[in-house]
């Protein structure tokens, strides 16, 4: 349970349980419709390979937190993550190479899953926890890898529920007293790994089939966690559609939820590709990208905040090709939009910047020198904090 509000309570020279202390805290949060409180988490920031490092094909422990080149997580680095001004941290976590062929999370990886959990609760940061990079193909699947994947054979299906159920059953179990200010989010980019529609199709009206599927698999999360009691029973839960790729939505429903609006649509987006993501020359903040962002954002108004339902970009960004004047109009634009339709945005973060090696990339998105505990872009972070004023 979180120090800090066993601490108030005490000094208060209350004797309450840690429940009621947790629920006491939280009674302002909870009360919020999906609208309000996806728009209260505001602007955030991604923990990106760090606690989502690993690979497929063999168990990890700790060390996998830096696998990938991240420095190891300390209470410091929140600290300035709260310092920055964001009010969200987005933890992903992949759980598949770290758990038994019974599906058993190793309670070392769940507790210090849980440690930064409590350290962003501590700096009054609202958390998203997730299964991250556990979607797998279907031959990793047959081979007996621990995940999941889509896909039309209904046995690696079934297969694919009792992970996802198993690890929320465990993680639920971990975290049923926290208060509303832990988010879950089911899954991160479900999508068909490996396939040449991985990411997505020439016909958008193709995704209905997975996305009829991935609606399945988050029901039974759903279920999973709702089940478990404490306040799971009512907790926000963020679910995304395919690739969690905004451009599929029109074949997307959300799960049934015994909780009265606390479903958040989880989307990302890096928009336009060609201006975030893609290779090349594609550096300039021109109309077109302007018109892209209003697209964007006017969508996610007209069929998602206004009718009622919470939206939360759990990631975006946009890479750096040293155009950071051009980076800065960009975020001004994306961030007052996503505002004005009431979405909240985590910024993707990978600690990559642009040099001679890998300025073409696309995948510079570096904001946070972990090392350094420094912004590599203290402008974008101003920019961040002046665009997104409501």
């Amino acid at each position: 349970m979180k120090s800090t509000i066993i601490r108030s309570c005490a000094a208060a020279g209350v004797l309450f349980s840690m429940f009621s202390c947790a629920m006491a805290a939280d009674s302002g949060s909870s009360a919020l419709s999906s609208v309000e409180f996806a728009h209260k988490l505001a602007t955030g920031w991604n923990l990106g390979n760090t606690f989502d490092a690993g690979n497929k094909t063999g168990s990890m422990g700790l060390e996998a937190e830096t696998s990938w080149g991240m420095p190891k997580t300390t209470k410091t680095m929140i600290q300035e993550i709260k310092k920055a001004g964001f009010s969200t941290i987005r933890i992903p976590v992949s759980w598949h190479t770290h758990v038994n062929s019974k599906y058993k999370i190793d309670e070392k990886w769940l507790n210090r899953v849980q440690e930064v959990v409590d350290w962003s609760l501590d700096e009054g940061l609202y958390v998203i926890i997730n299964i991250h990079h556990d979607n797998l193909t279907e031959a990793e699947m047959k081979g007996g890898t621990a995940g999941f994947c889509l896909s039309l054979d209904t046995a690696l299906q079934s297969k694919s529920i009792k992970y996802l159920t198993s690890v929320w059953e465990q993680v639920s179990a971990k975290f049923k007293d926290y208060d509303s200010r832990l988010i879950f989010e089911v899954m991160n980019e479900p999508r068909r790994i490996g396939e040449s529609n991985e990411w997505g199709f020439p016909n958008p009206a193709d995704s209905k089939l997975w996305n009829d599927i991935i609606t399945n698999y988050e029901q039974q999360c759903l279920n999973t966690i709702r089940a478990s009691g404490g306040n799971n029973a009512d907790r926000y839960i963020m679910c995304p559609e395919y690739a969690a790729s905004p451009h599929f939505l029109s074949f997307y429903k959300l799960p049934a939820d015994s909780a009265n609006d606390r479903l958040i649509l989880s989307t990302h987006a890096y928009d336009p590709y060609e201006f975030c993501m893609n290779k090349g020359s594609n550096n300039k903040f021109t109309s077109s990208v302007e018109g892209s962002i209003n697209y964007l954002f006017n969508m996610l108004s007209e069929k998602y905040t206004s009718k009622g339902i919470g939206v939360v970009m759990g990631e975006t960004s946009a890479s750096d090709k040293k155009n950071t004047a051009e980076r800065i109009k960009w975020t001004k634009c994306y961030y007052s939009k996503a505002d004005a339709a009431k979405v909240a945005v985590i910024l993707w973060d990978n600690n990559v910047i642009a040099n001679d090696k890998n300025i073409d990339s696309g995948e510079c998105h570096g904001y946070f020198n972990r090392a350094k505990l420094s912004w590599y872009f203290p402008e974008i972070n101003a920019a961040i904090r002046e665009s997104y004023k409501n």
